[in-house]
């Protein structure tokens, strides 16, 4: 269970740092807000968390201190849940429609001469592509086109 519940943590972290986040178009999807949002949530909870403990210990005292406590867990469990829900995304398979655009894009890479190396990306004709490879493959079209 703890395995399974770090591997998407990790799944997930990954997937955030692959995902092009600063392409125009890209903004539709809605994995670029998911990944925004745990990244932001990554750097803001713990402060987050930190003085929404302090202002209660301070204000209301340490009878506050249980309330004080599983409010600032509650704030620092954000990042997990956001980096657990965009593991299990990047294991999740591409759609019918979204495989014919990982397709086309991979067909203009090979047209334009851009290398692709094998551990770079799936080939197209794999059944199980998941959005892991589409973002693998994005991150290969914007660092070299």
């Amino acid at each position: 269970m703890i395995v399974i519940l770090v591997t998407t943590l990790n799944a997930g972290y990954k997937f955030s740092q692959t995902w092009p986040k600063k392409e125009p178009y890209l903004l539709s999807f809605p994995q670029t807000g998911y990944i925004k949002l745990a990244d932001l949530s990554l750097t803001v909870a713990p402060v987050i968390a930190f003085i929404t403990a302090w202002l209660q210990l301070s204000y209301i005292g340490m009878e506050s201190l249980n309330t004080a406590l599983a409010m600032s867990l509650l704030i620092l469990s954000l990042p997990v849940h956001g980096y657990y829900l965009l593991g299990k995304q990047a294991e999740a398979r591409l759609s019918s429609g979204l495989k014919s655009w990982y397709k086309e894009i991979e067909e203009q890479l090979q047209k334009s001469n851009k290398l692709i190396k094998e551990g770079d990306v799936k080939k197209s004709n794999s059944q199980k592509l998941t959005y892991m490879d589409l973002a693998k493959l994005l991150k290969v079209r914007f660092e070299r086109g």
